[in-house]
């Protein structure tokens, strides 16, 4: 079948060459495009998406005009239900639970507070330096900054207080009032 004057595989095929070249770009640039143009609202970008099945749709019925005599409704009918459920199962099985991944990360920063954990770079008053916890899973060493009035040398314990901002707030253990948690 042609269209526009080209047969149909060739605008698969260019279809298919285009969309798989934005999808690349857009994996390195995609944060910059979000935040200039300001779309992409959620954790899991709609962009994403209708790249990867712009891709796959023509992908599919590129290889299905190559290979088979069907009629081209036919083929594309085809490829656009495998690429509608192809798409869809990798924004449940993969994008979804990346997404979930990163938003777990902020949930674990507050399950700190009360914790104890050692000062690995000194923690100057109006400064940051580093704390290292440790729990069932291993070491973790996080930025931090006091809320005494006094640095924090390294090697001190210290309990942590709060989170802000992805940087926990910590005073010297010494100093505390609280009892960390075990």
């Amino acid at each position: 079948m042609i269209l526009f004057g080209y047969p149909l595989e060739t605008i698969y095929l260019y279809g298919f060459t285009i969309a798989t070249i934005l999808t690349v770009i857009y994996i390195f640039f995609g944060d910059i495009f979000e935040s200039i143009f300001s779309f992409g609202g959620g954790s899991v970008s709609v962009v994403t998406l209708l790249l990867s099945f712009f891709a796959m749709l023509c992908g599919l019925s590129y290889i299905g005009e190559y290979l088979y005599s069907y009629n081209s409704l036919v083929i594309f009918g085809g490829s656009f239900a495998i690429s509608f459920i192809g798409v869809f199962i990798m924004k449940i099985l993969i994008l979804k639970p990346i997404a979930e991944a990163e938003q777990n990360t902020v949930q674990r920063m507050d399950e700190f507070i009360g914790c104890k954990g050692e000062v690995i770079t000194t923690i100057p008053t109006e400064g940051f330096g580093e704390v290292l916890i440790s729990s069932k899973f291993g070491s973790n060493a996080i930025p931090a900054k006091t809320i005494g009035k006094k640095d924090i040398s390294q090697g001190t314990e210290v309990i942590i207080e709060g989170v802000q901002d992805g940087v926990l707030l910590v005073q010297n253990i010494a100093y505390s009032l609280k009892k960390p948690k075990l």
